[in-house]
């Protein structure tokens, strides 16, 4: 009989479709013992979307179903709130968890189905675990601050990359302890956090947060490791900008020598359809070959380009479709297997050795000028 009275708190538009059969009675109650912040939602998720002969239509899912979900998505089961649920003072209009009539358990003839006591008044609920975190913080402020997601910013809190949480396991009553694996034993290290986000919001836990640590951070590399690897990385760099200098180097010497095939009118053609077909990537590699700032006008990067491709004479436009065509092997993108950039170098007799040792000597120049880093002297040993 209650829950048939609540069916008087359906929000208007749950209450049509009630009235006009769209959802049974079994549904309605369901629906009608939510806040009414939270009845659309449950109305909405009462639906789920099937094909049929009539195309995609939505079908009302059983009334069990439609209880699970509810009690999943919209009941905040108060066992596992971190916060204290007597503490009538955490949140001082709503009062304690205890007495609060929209706890499931207060009305156990209303929510007879929901297993777990828990809260319908998610903003409610959001508000005590707010306000537990920040009485958290205020009087344990060496606490450190987690996340659940991945991350890799610097900063609080800490992404789940960065700590490694540890559940340590209580002794048996024989006086001995479960087996556990190395990287949840306790560490000098080991500390309190409290996690900040998600669903374990407030919740207090130990962690390892010191990459130093041997036992829990075995895969950080040490800073040794980590200057090697940098300097590296820098020698790959280096050597992939020499060979790219050296090919720039080499397409430049073929362009020299390119003579005019065509007449203007059809190379203009050649180059309009050529650049016309560039990919997002050449694009800008080419205006900035050409001098042709894109950035600064309104109209398209094309159209700006060809302005002033259209000034060029035979020689150069015959150099510029060259030019297009070798970019990519200047790159090194491509298949390695047809060198084009090295095959146009031979038609041109380019002597590319020579090139390479300029491109070296320039290299090595620019290299000389460079401040070294200066080297910490090494601490003596006491006598």
């Amino acid at each position: 009989m209650l829950g048939r009275i609540k069916l008087a708190d359906l929000i208007p538009s749950v209450a049509e479709a009630f009235l006009k059969d769209t959802i049974a009675i079994g549904h309605a109650l369901l629906i009608a013992k939510l806040p009414d912040s939270q009845q659309q939602e449950a109305f909405n998720a009462a639906f789920r979307g099937m094909w049929t002969t009539d195309g995609n239509s939505q079908v009302l899912i059983p009334v069990r179903e439609l209880a699970a979900w509810i009690e999943s998505n919209i009941l905040l089961q108060l066992a596992a709130a971190p916060f204290d649920k007597q503490d009538e003072a955490l949140v001082p209009a709503a009062g304690s968890c205890s007495n609060c009539p929209k706890r499931t358990g207060f009305s156990k003839l209303l929510f007879a189905d929901v297993r777990k006591d828990s809260c319908t008044d998610p903003q409610c609920f959001r508000a005590k675990i707010d306000a537990h975190v920040s009485k958290t913080l205020e009087t344990k402020p060496q606490l450190v601050q987690i996340s659940s997601a991945w991350n890799t910013r610097e900063g609080a809190p800490l992404g789940k990359n960065r700590y490694v949480e540890l559940e340590i396991k209580k002794a048996k009553s024989n006086g001995t302890s479960s087996k556990v694996a190395p990287q949840q034993k306790p560490c000098q290290k080991m500390t309190e956090a409290v996690v900040m986000d998600g669903g374990r919001r407030g919740e207090l836990v130990k962690v390892c947060a010191d990459p130093s640590c041997r036992v829990h951070h075995l895969d950080t590399p040490s800073p040794e490791q980590v200057a090697k690897e940098r300097s590296e990385e820098r020698k790959r760099i280096e050597k992939s900008k020499k060979a790219i200098t050296i090919r720039h180097c080499v397409l430049a010497k073929v362009l020299e020598r390119v003579v005019a095939p065509m007449k203007k009118a059809d190379l203009l053609t050649v180059a309009q359809y050529t650049i016309g077909h560039l990919s997002y990537s050449q694009l800008p590699v080419l205006a900035k070959r050409q001098k042709v700032d894109t950035a600064k006008n309104n109209k398209p990067p094309q159209e700006v380009l060809m302005k002033k491709i259209s000034t060029y004479d035979e020689a150069a436009l015959s150099r510029l479709l060259l030019e297009i065509s070798l970019l990519d092997s200047a790159y090194q993108r491509g298949d390695v297997s047809q060198d084009l950039l090295m095959d146009a170098a031979k038609r041109f007799r380019v002597d590319v050795e020579k090139v390479e040792k300029a491109v070296a000597a320039e290299f090595a120049a620019k290299q000389s000028k460079q401040p070294k880093a200066k080297t910490k002297p090494k601490p003596k040993s006491a006598a």
